[in-house]
Protein backbone atom coordinates (compact mmCIF):
# COMPACT_ATOMS: atom_id res chain seq x y z
CA UNK A 1 0.00 0.00 0.00
CA UNK A 2 3.19 2.74 0.26
CA UNK A 3 3.54 2.55 -3.37
CA UNK A 4 0.11 4.16 -3.92
CA UNK A 5 -0.38 6.64 -1.34
CA UNK A 6 2.10 8.63 0.32
CA UNK A 7 1.70 8.31 4.17
CA UNK A 8 4.83 10.81 5.16
CA UNK A 9 2.29 14.12 6.49
CA UNK A 10 1.31 11.76 9.30
CA UNK A 11 4.77 12.68 10.52
CA UNK A 12 3.63 16.32 10.73
CA UNK A 13 0.31 14.95 12.39
CA UNK A 14 2.38 12.98 14.71
CA UNK A 15 4.69 15.22 16.03
CA UNK A 16 2.19 17.56 17.08
CA UNK A 17 1.78 15.44 19.96
CA UNK A 18 5.33 15.97 20.77
CA UNK A 19 4.93 15.85 24.33
CA UNK A 20 8.42 19.05 24.77
CA UNK A 21 6.52 21.07 22.33
CA UNK A 22 3.59 21.09 24.03
CA UNK A 23 4.81 21.58 27.39
CA UNK A 24 6.06 24.88 26.48
CA UNK A 25 2.59 26.35 25.53
CA UNK A 26 1.24 24.36 28.65
CA UNK A 27 -0.81 22.06 27.05
CA UNK A 28 -1.37 18.37 27.82
CA UNK A 29 -0.99 16.19 24.19
CA UNK A 30 -4.41 14.08 25.10
CA UNK A 31 -6.26 17.39 25.13
CA UNK A 32 -4.79 18.04 21.44
CA UNK A 33 -5.87 14.78 20.02
CA UNK A 34 -9.47 14.59 22.06
CA UNK A 35 -9.87 17.90 19.83
CA UNK A 36 -8.27 17.13 16.29
CA UNK A 37 -10.34 13.58 16.70
CA UNK A 38 -13.60 15.37 18.06
CA UNK A 39 -13.40 17.87 14.94
CA UNK A 40 -12.42 15.08 12.77
CA UNK A 41 -15.76 13.32 13.08
CA UNK A 42 -17.68 16.61 12.99
CA UNK A 43 -16.36 17.08 9.61
CA UNK A 44 -16.93 13.66 8.58
CA UNK A 45 -20.87 13.97 10.01
CA UNK A 46 -20.98 16.62 7.25
CA UNK A 47 -19.27 14.95 4.66
CA UNK A 48 -21.61 11.28 5.19
CA UNK A 49 -25.00 12.93 5.53
CA UNK A 50 -25.76 13.77 2.28
CA UNK A 51 -24.48 10.31 0.76
CA UNK A 52 -26.73 8.57 3.29
CA UNK A 53 -29.62 10.91 2.57
CA UNK A 54 -28.93 9.90 -1.10
CA UNK A 55 -29.05 6.32 -0.20
CA UNK A 56 -31.83 5.74 2.15
CA UNK A 57 -35.22 7.47 3.35
CA UNK A 58 -35.01 10.09 5.70
CA UNK A 59 -35.90 8.37 8.62
CA UNK A 60 -32.36 6.49 9.06
CA UNK A 61 -30.67 9.45 7.65
CA UNK A 62 -29.16 10.16 11.37
CA UNK A 63 -28.26 7.25 12.41
CA UNK A 64 -26.61 5.54 9.04
CA UNK A 65 -24.97 9.33 8.63
CA UNK A 66 -23.22 8.32 12.42
CA UNK A 67 -22.22 5.45 11.84
CA UNK A 68 -20.83 5.80 8.65
CA UNK A 69 -18.75 8.78 10.00
CA UNK A 70 -17.82 6.47 12.91
CA UNK A 71 -16.58 3.73 10.77
CA UNK A 72 -14.74 6.16 8.33
CA UNK A 73 -12.89 7.73 11.52
CA UNK A 74 -12.16 4.27 13.04
CA UNK A 75 -10.56 3.64 9.77
CA UNK A 76 -8.73 6.52 9.25
CA UNK A 77 -7.00 6.11 12.93
CA UNK A 78 -6.64 3.12 12.23
CA UNK A 79 -4.41 4.04 9.21
CA UNK A 80 -2.46 6.29 11.68
CA UNK A 81 -1.86 3.56 14.24
CA UNK A 82 -0.53 1.12 10.95
CA UNK A 83 1.71 3.82 10.19
CA UNK A 84 2.83 4.32 13.18
CA UNK A 85 4.15 0.92 13.87
CA UNK A 86 6.38 0.93 11.54
CA UNK A 87 8.93 0.05 13.64
CA UNK A 88 8.90 -2.90 16.29
CA UNK A 89 7.83 0.06 19.17
CA UNK A 90 4.64 2.50 18.49
CA UNK A 91 5.34 5.93 18.00
CA UNK A 92 2.22 6.75 19.06
CA UNK A 93 1.00 7.88 23.01
CA UNK A 94 -0.83 5.40 25.16
CA UNK A 95 -3.07 7.13 25.33
CA UNK A 96 -3.80 7.39 21.25
CA UNK A 97 -7.01 5.24 21.23
CA UNK A 98 -8.63 5.55 24.75
CA UNK A 99 -8.66 9.65 23.82
CA UNK A 100 -9.66 9.30 20.39
CA UNK A 101 -12.83 6.81 21.40
CA UNK A 102 -13.60 9.31 23.76
CA UNK A 103 -13.47 12.00 21.25
CA UNK A 104 -15.86 9.55 19.16
CA UNK A 105 -18.57 9.29 21.36
CA UNK A 106 -18.42 12.51 23.35
CA UNK A 107 -19.31 13.76 20.04
CA UNK A 108 -22.28 11.30 19.56
CA UNK A 109 -23.73 12.16 22.71
CA UNK A 110 -23.15 16.03 21.88
CA UNK A 111 -25.12 15.64 18.79
CA UNK A 112 -27.66 13.52 20.47
CA UNK A 113 -27.97 16.48 23.46
CA UNK A 114 -27.96 19.45 20.67
CA UNK A 115 -30.51 17.32 18.63
CA UNK A 116 -32.94 16.87 21.67
CA UNK A 117 -32.46 20.26 23.22
CA UNK A 118 -33.71 21.92 19.59
CA UNK A 119 -36.63 19.77 19.73
CA UNK A 120 -37.61 20.64 23.35
CA UNK A 121 -36.97 24.24 22.72
CA UNK A 122 -39.28 23.82 19.57
CA UNK A 123 -42.01 21.91 21.53
CA UNK A 124 -41.79 24.66 23.81
CA UNK A 125 -42.28 27.49 21.30
CA UNK A 126 -45.45 26.01 19.60
CA UNK A 127 -46.64 24.82 22.98
CA UNK A 128 -46.87 28.54 23.81
CA UNK A 129 -48.06 29.77 20.70
CA UNK A 130 -51.28 27.56 20.70
CA UNK A 131 -52.03 28.77 24.33
CA UNK A 132 -51.75 32.44 23.38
Amino acid sequence: MDNWFDFSFLDQVISILNPDVLHVFGIQPVYIQFVLVFVLVSALRWVMLPVIEWLMIKQWSMFLSYVGTVMVTLMFLQLVDRYAMGSDASTLPVFFWPVSLLAVSGYGALYIFVRLLRKTVVRIINSKKTAA
